[in-house]
């Protein structure tokens, strides 16, 4: 005798749903091909950061507060342009008083510092400037403690430090596949890290610079783990179900 069509589509759902369950989701830090070594990501001991668009930039001359914005000495200025920084635009430009658009995109602080005093010399006697960017991160993602943005406060910031930033590693974390992912102009490269076969001299002098990526994934226990309660409770469902098509259909 054939069983009730509404009781076989029970079933058929209860198996559904606990195949659905025990399978993992695709990661979008997962890669099909190896990555390359990690040297292809080193940057040298004098590296310094070079300003680019959508920076926040607060710029101090000292002893003239009415030409500052914001400040990198405790105390904001009273001149609160666009709050407390200046926003380097599309075209690469920062709004200076007196100066109007000077273009500063791709220029180092002390680089941009320079300039823009030389420009401001016109005006004033001996100008001294000091330019900061107020919006340098990191972002680290994955199995740490605390996850989002870092805000970097110097150039040099090694892995350690930024680990450190976001909590230290989870519980899950596979310290042998930490991806370091980093944009280089119009380009997105990337490296994996095995930091169980890195002494903690070398993951020191891994650099990371602002806007790179770190991310740490997941071992392989964790989704069985987590999804353990959910397929328990599935197969439970089911186990009834079959055993209620049985009694009521011997």
């Amino acid at each position: 005798m054939k069983k009730p069509l509404l009781v076989r589509r029970l079933g058929l759902a209860g198996l559904l749903g606990l195949g659905l369950l025990s399978s993992c989701t695709q990661n979008l830090f997962v890669t099909k091909q190896p990555l390359p070594a990690p040297t292809t990501l080193a940057v040298g001991s004098d590296y310094q950061y070079r300003i680019r668009k959508d920076d926040k930039i607060s710029l101090t001359v000292f002893d003239h507060e009415e030409l500052s914005i914001g400040s990198v000495y405790s105390h904001y200025s009273v001149n609160e342009n666009e709050g407390k920084w200046e926003l380097v635009d599309a075209a690469g430009n920062l709004n200076v008083a007196k100066i109007g658009d000077y273009h500063v995109e791709g220029l180092t602080l002390p680089e941009a510092e320079q300039q823009l005093e030389k420009q401001l010399g016109k005006w004033i006697v001996n100008p001294q400037i000091t330019l900061k960017v107020l919006n340098k991160e990191v972002t680290v993602l994955g199995e740490v403690n605390l996850p989002g943005n870092a805000r970097l406060d110097k150039d040099h910031n090694t892995l350690v430090q930024v680990l450190g930033k976001a909590g230290d590693f989870g519980v899950y974390a596979d310290k042998r596949r930490v991806k370091l992912v980093r944009q280089v102009g119009a380009t997105t490269q990337a490296t994996e890290l095995d930091l169980t076969k890195l002494s903690f001299f070398e993951q020191s002098n891994i650099l990371v610079l602002p806007g790179d990526v770190v991310y740490v994934p997941s071992k392989n226990g964790k989704q069985f783990d987590r999804k353990a309660p959910s397929i328990l409770g599935v197969a439970s469902i089911v186990s009834a179900i079959f055993i209620i098509i049985r009694y009521v259909h011997p």
